[in-house]
């Protein structure tokens, strides 16, 4: 399905599940779809799975916002703390559309809850109490933490099969499109069809060292992202620079940001630092994910001056506004609870797996020998846009895999959205 019929399908008051491969723009798709929403005077709730996610689109975890919290059920006096609560109930209340992005990473029991919350609020026995649900994610990218020895994948839920969502796969691949044998190769490693021919062209990748020091480090451990960042950072000769966050609003919303955002409450950076951008400015010339190198600080503001790696373009970086936000009972209007501003920079020696989902990058070191979880192959080799920018130290036979259960329901994804064009 083409990203046009996916916002019109949106648009049309259905509820969605926005979905297709890695690099495909489903985010792209989702942040055209809110703007319209908005144009019309919907009521959004924007959410997501994680923190990570939820301040990519600049929304609230799912968990925060339906006053669900980490629980595994709710009980009545639970539904009954949220209504007698004027501040959740009128968030809950007044929702006319909720966005869910990252879903696969959402277990089927939370959307449940989401559902059971949202029609006791709504006083209403259709799915969600009766309001549009868009649902974006790809069940190949990590799945939730296993509960009970399974999977406990979003598409289980008991709402998903009764809510009727509108399946729009996205099929062009716009990430890696000059890279037809790379898109070859993600393709069978998604659908687990890799073959000698593929495993012998990412053995070959041992020795494509030509971009190792200007690409990212992707690790499966934080602790060893630390570490080498930290190490790196140590090694320029050279005055440190530490920019500290200014913070602003109420403390409690503040650290919710802090916990959750992909820029540093003290960004510590020397000339010559290798640094990576964490949100798209597509004006100013990065996204997330685009690496440079710090080569000076403006004069007069101090500000960092990146050079990018890949366009060799040299940009004064400005601070980056992360907020929190609600919308005033009275007036309708947004209004800030909280909100950091720092510079959009992060080391880029290192960094995990797991954070670089929503990412884009341009050269990749990675080595997948001890990766043992499914799906998390998949993750680390679409973040990049070609086989020429990675240097794949190793592999190892489950690296290569992708759950079947997926497999098979992604089959179904896919034919549902295309008896929808």
């Amino acid at each position: 399905m083409t990203q046009e019929k996916a916002i019109e399908l949106a648009l049309s008051g259905h509820n969605i599940f926005l979905t297709g491969k890695a690099g495909t723009g489903k985010t792209y798709t989702l942040n055209k779809i809110i703007e319209k929403l908005v144009e019309k005077d919907k009521k959004v709730a924007i959410t997501a799975s994680t923190g990570i996610a939820a301040t990519h689109i600049g929304g609230n975890t799912i968990h925060s916002w339906a006053g669900i919290g980490i629980k595994d059920k709710l009980e009545t006096e639970d539904l009954y703390k949220l209504k007698n609560n004027q501040y959740s109930f009128e968030r809950l209340s007044k929702a006319e559309v909720l966005i869910i992005d990252e879903i696969s990473m959402l277990h089927d029991y939370r959307l449940d809850m989401v559902d059971e919350v949202l029609r006791f609020i709504k006083i209403s026995e259709e799915p969600f109490g009766g309001i549009q649900v868009l649902l974006i994610g790809d069940f190949y990218q990590l799945p939730p933490v296993e509960r009970n020895g399974k999977n406990n994948y979003t598409f289980n839920a008991k709402v998903w099969d009764i809510a009727n969502f509108k399946v729009c796969y996205l099929e062009k691949i716009y990430r890696q499109e000059s890279d037809l044998k790379f898109i070859e190769i993600l393709n069978a490693v998604r659908e687990n069809n890799v073959t000698a021919e593929h495993k012998e062209i990412l053995k070959s990748l041992a020795d494509n060292t030509k971009y190792k020091d200007q690409a990212v480090n992707l690790y499966s451990k934080n602790i060893d992202v630390e570490q080498e960042n930290n190490y790196r950072l140590d090694c320029i000769q050279g005055e440190k620079t530490t920019f500290q966050a200014e913070i602003y609003g109420d403390p409690h919303h503040a650290q919710r940001i802090l916990k959750n955002w992909m820029g540093r409450e003290f960004l510590h950076l020397k000339i010559g630092a290798k640094v990576m951008f964490v949100v798209n400015d597509h004006k100013s010339g990065f996204y997330n994910g685009t690496m440079g190198t710090v080569v000076d600080f403006e004069e007069e503001s101090g500000y960092p001056i990146v050079k990018v790696f890949k366009t060799k373009k040299k940009i004064t970086v400005q601070k980056n506004e992360w907020k929190i936000e609600e919308e005033d009972d009275v007036s309708g209007d947004k209004k800030s609870l909280a909100s950091i501003l720092q510079f959009p920079l992060r080391l880029a020696y290192a960094i995990t797996i797991h954070k670089s989902q929503g990412s884009t990058f341009d050269y990749v070191n990675l080595d997948m020998s001890d990766v043992f979880v499914l799906n998390m192959g998949y993750v680390a080799l679409s973040r990049i846009t070609s086989l020429e920018g990675l240097w794949l130290k190793g592999f190892n036979f489950i690296s290569l895999h992708t759950d079947v259960v997926v497999i098979q329901k992604d089959q179904e994804f896919l034919q549902k959205s295309k008896e929808l064009e």
